[in-house]
């Protein structure tokens, strides 16, 4: 945590509250563009965007489709992590196929279907050869433009990054006082021409965007450990994913509990992962981890993505879904684009 050594008030360009995906990257696009930063956060351990897949795929949803402006947004976002990348120093995106393994031979014959249409085929590489020590039963495909994002390592990497340019404070923003003059906003030792609430779930007790409803969706993700695992690929089934982490831990997860905000670990959850980890592993592993957390999802799915309707200092960026890791540098070049210079 910065501390500030003087009581002078600190002028800056943008305050950032919250430092998960999307805070992270609208800060990151500002910083690019020049414009100093103060983001603030409450230094939660267990949220959604830290124990996030950050799995990415050009084909998605139950039917499996491919969405054009979905993968465009992709590859924005890709570009971005690229670049933070070589900003930090630390490699956390992993390009590489994810293997889907149907659960039934329904999906299987229902996906091949979808072999005809040009878009998605473009995408698939078709496998026939059986996976070691996966019960691939009914066989599986790989989906090419696809990967994992270390979703812990980026955001702790590029909180570390804030720290050293003096642009991080921990602490639990407070709405009343936070001053909104004609020109300039006012909180604390600091003094902005704009404010980003990038606050996730805790949106809950923002008093300026009350017409923005956040739905809460309760997800669980599990770390397993075994000494002689030797699958090193991106697993997915129905709506469970397995990551390799290193030699020897898989992430795997993830429940999905909506209009659920009860933020306490529950162990049958991650039970129940585990559960339908033993379904496609011949090997046995252990849990070593279990976190928790509410995701901040909308109706219909809706990006929260605007400027107040009053206070047009005043921006929000909430409610990126499931597909979050790729949502959030497209719409905060969206946000950022509409910040003020001055």
């Amino acid at each position: 945590m910065y501390i500030f050594a003087t009581n002078r008030m600190k002028r800056i360009n943008s305050l950032i509250i919250g430092q998960g995906i999307a805070g992270t990257m609208v800060a990151y696009q500002l910083q690019q563009r020049g414009l100093s930063i103060m983001v603030i956060d409450s230094g939660k351990i267990n949220t959604a965007s830290r124990i996030a897949a950050g799995m990415f795929s050009s084909i998605s949803g139950k039917r499996k489709t491919f969405d054009v402006e979905m993968f465009t947004k992709q590859k924005f976002a890709i570009g971005n992590f690229r670049m933070i990348e070589k900003l930090l120093g630390v490699k956390f995106l992993r390009e590489e196929n994810i293997i889907q393994l149907f659960h039934s031979e329904k999906e299987k014959t229902e996906t091949l279907e979808r072999m005809k249409d040009e878009n998605f085929s473009a995408q698939i590489e078709l496998k026939n050869s059986h996976i070691k020590n996966i019960k691939d039963e009914h066989g599986s495909i790989a989906i090419k433009n696809s990967g994992w994002i270390d979703c812990e390592l980026m955001l702790k990497a590029y909180r570390n990054y804030l720290i050293e340019n003096n642009s991080f404070s921990i602490d639990n923003f407070k709405y009343d006082e936070l001053e909104i003059k004609e020109d300039f906003l006012r909180y604390k030792d600091f003094e902005a021409t704009n404010i980003i609430f990038c606050e996730g779930y805790q949106k809950r007790k923002n008093p300026f965007f009350e017409n923005e409803h956040i739905i809460p969706c309760k997800g669980d993700v599990i770390t397993l450990k075994h000494a002689n695992h030797r699958n090193k690929k991106i697993l997915k089934r129905s709506n469970y994913f397995l990551i390799p982490t290193n030699e020897e831990t898989v992430k795997a997860g993830s429940t999905y509990l909506w209009s659920n905000d009860d933020e306490q670990l529950n162990e049958s959850h991650g039970i129940e992962i585990k559960n339908k980890v033993d379904e496609i592993f011949s090997d046995e592993f252990e849990i070593i981890n279990h976190q928790t957390a509410i995701r901040p999802t909308t109706k219909n799915r809706e990006v929260i993505a605007k400027q107040h309707s009053l206070y047009k200092n005043m921006f929000m960026l909430n409610g990126l879904g499931t597909k979050g890791i790729i949502q959030a540098p497209f719409y905060a070049n969206y946000i950022t684009e509409m910040i003020k210079i001055k």
